[in-house]
C-alpha cells in the first residue's frame, strides 16, 4: 500500500480508540488553581506599579532563587498546587515568580493566574534553567561550558538568540505567548547547565545576567551541601 509522508491511517478495529476513550474517563479532575496569601489575614494584597516581573523557572532553583536573588525574604503568595511562589521587592517595583513545576498540563493555567501581573507588568523576563543536552546545535565550544545563554527578543546584545528548532517552553513560554498575544513585549533567557545542580562555577553567567537585567543579586552563589549519609572518607 502506497502512504503519502503524513497521511493519517486510522487502525482497522475500534480497539486502540477504546482503549484512549477510557484512559480519558479515568483521569481525576484537575483541581482549582488558587492563590493562598502568606500575610497575618490571608488577604490578598494589592500588588501595583510592577515595573519588572522576573520569571525564574527550573528544578532546583528555589534554592539558588531564594539566598542569591530574594536574600531569605518569604513568599507573598503561593498557589495551593504545585510549586509556583510569587516574591515581592517593593521599593524595586519588582516582583518575582518562582517555579519548579514539572507538569506540562499545569503552565497553560498557571499562566492564566498571572495574567493580571503579566498585563500590569511594564516588562516581563522569564529565565528558564534547562539541562545543555536539550540545546540542539550546540558547538564545541560551548559544550565545554558549564553554563551558556541564549535568549529570545532579548535586549542584551551579549546573548546569542536561541535558533530553530530549539524552543522555550514551560511558564516562560507561556507568559512570553501571553504577552504577545496582548500586544506587549516580553524577552527570555535560556540557561543551558552541564549540569542539574547549581554551583558556585556554574551560576556566575546567571548573576552577570540578573545584574545586566538591573536586577539587585549577589556576586556569587556558594552551594550548601547538606550531610545525607553516614559514609566516612
Amino acid at each position: 500500500m502506497s502512504l503519502n509522508f503524513g497521511e493519517i491511517v486510522e487502525p482497522s478495529t475500534r480497539a486502540f480508540w477504546d482503549d484512549y476513550d477510557e484512559g480519558e474517563e479515568d483521569q481525576e479532575p484537575l483541581q482549582p488553581l488558587e492563590w493562598e496569601w502568606l500575610n497575618e489575614d490571608n488577604v490578598e494584597q494589592k500588588l501595583d506599579n510592577v515595573k519588572l516581573l522576573l520569571i525564574l523557572e527550573g528544578q532546583g532553583i528555589s534554592a539558588f532563587a531564594g539566598v542569591a536573588v530574594l536574600k531569605g525574604k518569604s513568599p507573598i503568595c503561593q498557589l495551593n498546587s504545585g510549586t509556583t511562589s510569587i516574591y515581592s521587592v517593593p521599593d524595586k517595583g519588582l516582583l518575582v515568580c518562582v517555579t519548579e513545576e514539572k507538569d506540562l498540563n499545569s503552565f497553560g493555567r498557571i499562566t492564566d493566574k498571572l495574567a493580571s501581573w503579566l498585563e500590569m507588568a511594564e516588562e516581563v523576563v522569564g529565565v528558564s534553567f534547562q539541562p545543555s543536552v536539550m540545546h540542539k546545535g550546540t558547538s564545541a565550544d560551548e559544550t565545554e561550558e558549564v553554563c551558556f545563554i541564549r535568549s529570545i527578543n532579548g535586549r542584551l546584545s551579549q546573548f546569542k538568540a536561541l535558533e530553530a528548532p530549539n524552543v522555550i517552553t514551560g511558564l516562560c513560554g507561556g507568559a512570553l505567548s501571553y504577552r504577545k498575544f496582548k500586544d506587549q513585549t516580553a524577552s527570555a533567557y535560556a540557561c543551558y547547565l552541564d549540569s542539574c545542580v547549581l554551583d558556585s562555577v556554574s551560576a556566575k553567567p546567571i548573576l552577570r545576567l540578573l545584574k545586566s537585567l538591573s536586577v539587585d543579586c549577589d556576586d556569587s552563589y556558594q552551594l550548601k551541601f547538606k550531610t545525607s549519609s553516614n559514609l566516612y572518607l
